[in-house]
């Protein structure tokens, strides 16, 4: 599973989410698009039709990944915890893997029931940077010793790209389309999105 409010979904989601198929030959990735993640600020986000349907364009040519409209479907918060158990409820003879970014991964023990997360998956992710590498394996020996947590951190970067990046280069217009698939930009510039054409 990789959640995220994928507003919007970019390259680096992408090259995440290839990465962790090769690495730990995962035979199905469900990309869910969060309907609202309580941790986050208030960043103003699209509807949620818009973050799903720009993940389908994106992720059309990723072998092995499933979009999934499970949290938009079930409204309210979107707790990673609810979802697992609807995966496993699919899939009950299956290991769960839950792929997490860097930022998410240290916050990971403030999550609504984060014990049982750690019970229902191993928890993935991987480092932007030495000095990022250093404290997400601080964090991946926290989780082991305080919840019995299974934890691994890759150490070789992806691409390095951020959604607050594109959105504000949306809004100043500045050149965001080398961050995002072709077909994303177009979407985005199609649907006047994040104030494009304003």
């Amino acid at each position: 599973m990789f959640g995220g409010s994928f507003n919007p979904v970019h390259e680096g989601h992408k090259a995440l989410v290839r990465r962790m198929i090769e690495e730990f030959s995962l035979d199905t990735v469900y990309v869910i698009p969060t309907f609202c993640t309580p941790l986050k600020d208030n960043t103003p986000m699209i509807t949620p039709s818009h973050r799903l349907n720009m993940c389908k364009l994106a992720f059309a040519d990723v072998s092995r990944v499933t979009v999934s409209e499970l949290e938009l479907l079930r409204q309210g918060n979107s707790y990673t915890v609810d979802t697992l158990g609807e995966i496993s409820k699919l899939h009950p003879n299956d290991e769960l893997f839950l792929i997490v970014g860097a930022d998410s991964f240290m916050q990971l023990p403030l999550w609504h029931k984060a014990e049982e997360i750690f019970q229902k998956a191993t928890i993935l992710t991987i480092a932007r940077g030495e000095v990022d590498c250093q404290k997400l394996l601080a964090q991946k020996a926290l989780l082991q010793n305080e919840f019995n947590a299974k934890a691994f951190v890759l150490e070789e970067p992806v691409v390095q790209v951020s959604s607050t990046q594109i959105r504000n280069l949306i809004a100043t217009d500045g050149d965001f389309s080398r961050l995002l698939c072709k077909e994303v930009c177009e979407y985005i510039r199609r649907n006047g999105l994040y104030g494009y054409g304003d």
